[in-house]
C-alpha cells in the first residue's frame, strides 16, 4: 500500500517537472528529508527508502537536492538553512517530507 502511494506521488512529482519545460535554462532545488530511526518510538520501514527514491527522481530531473537522512534537530535546521538560502535565487523549488511528525 505504501509503495503504491509512494509511485503515485512520485508519478505525480514528474508529470509536474515534465510539464515545466526543460526548455528554460532554471535554477531548481529541492529539500528531502526522510526520518526512519527515532529514538522515542519504533522505526518506521519506508520513510528513509521513500525519502531516498525521491531525492534520486528529483536530482535526475535537474534538481540540486538538499538531502536529511535519519536526522536530528541540528540536521533538519543545517538543512532548512541551506535550503532557504538557495531559495533566493531559485525558479523552483519543492519539499519533500517522510517520517514521524511528533514532538517529545
Amino acid at each position: 500500500m505504501a509503495k503504491l502511494m509512494l509511485m503515485r506521488i512520485a508519478s505525480l512529482v514528474l508529470l509536474f517537472l515534465a510539464s515545466i519545460g526543460s526548455a528554460h535554462a532554471e535554477k531548481r532545488v529541492a529539500l528531502v528529508i526522510g526520518n526512519s530511526a527515532y529514538r522515542e518510538t519504533t522505526p518506521l520501514a519506508n520513510p528513509l527508502n521513500d525519502a531516498r527514491d525521491i531525492s534520486a527522481a528529483l536530482a535526475s530531473t535537474g534538481f540540486k537536492v538538499i538531502e536529511a537522512f535519519d536526522a536530528d534537530k541540528r540536521k533538519i535546521d543545517t538543512a532548512l538553512r541551506t535550503f532557504a538560502e538557495a531559495l533566493a535565487s531559485a525558479d523552483v523549488a519543492l519539499f519533500y517530507y517522510a517520517g514521524h511528525g511528533l514532538q517529545i
